[in-house]
């Protein structure tokens, strides 16, 4: 495999894990981000000094292609290592949100939810379903399965919306 064609692969790679395992991942966006620039500014310093040898592969195919490897690795390994599944149950509303191009604006529903009490405020992933809006349809609450990987962090592996006549709102 020529470098191309490795930096392809290993690019739709990185894309699948990211959908599949990052967005699972109950983390504050905010903090995730911060710590992502850290490393990134470790990782330049370790390289000035040639801790980290890459020479053969260059920057740009470290910090485009290595470094979200790794990121992803850590991740895979923290939701493979999952355990002891808990249920949390939250009322939810949905918003109305404009979409469209510049010149045509509608109004539709998203599959992003607003949970009681705020939770998972800054977890974006966590309140927002990749799914058809027709599954939340008359529902107003979800019932989130999560569970813990070994690093500690909070993996989202299932969820369900139902209907319960206490989620009212008044």
């Amino acid at each position: 495999m020529t470098r191309i064609d490795k930096s392809i692969v290993f690019s739709i790679l990185n894309a699948i894990l990211l959908i599949t395992v990052i967005f699972n991942t109950v983390i504050n966006f905010y903090l995730f981000v911060l710590v992502l620039i850290i490393v990134v500014i470790l990782c330049n310093i370790l390289i000035k000094r040639n801790i980290i040898n890459i020479n053969k592969q260059g920057r740009k195919y470290f910090f485009g292609v290595t470094f979200p490897l790794i990121i992803n690795g850590f991740f895979l390994i923290n939701y493979f290592t999952g355990m002891n599944p808990t249920k949390e149950a939250y009322c939810f509303r949905c918003m109305v949100s404009e979409v469209g191009s510049v010149r045509s604006h509608q109004k539709g529903k998203t599959t992003y939810v607003y949970l009681s009490g705020n939770a998972y405020e800054y977890s974006y992933m966590t309140r927002s379903f990749w799914i058809d809006y027709k599954r939340m349809l008359f529902k107003n609450q979800v019932i989130y399965t999560f569970e813990r990987g070994i690093f500690g962090l909070k993996i989202r592996k299932d969820f369900e919306f139902v209907f319960n006549e206490n989620c009212l709102e008044k």
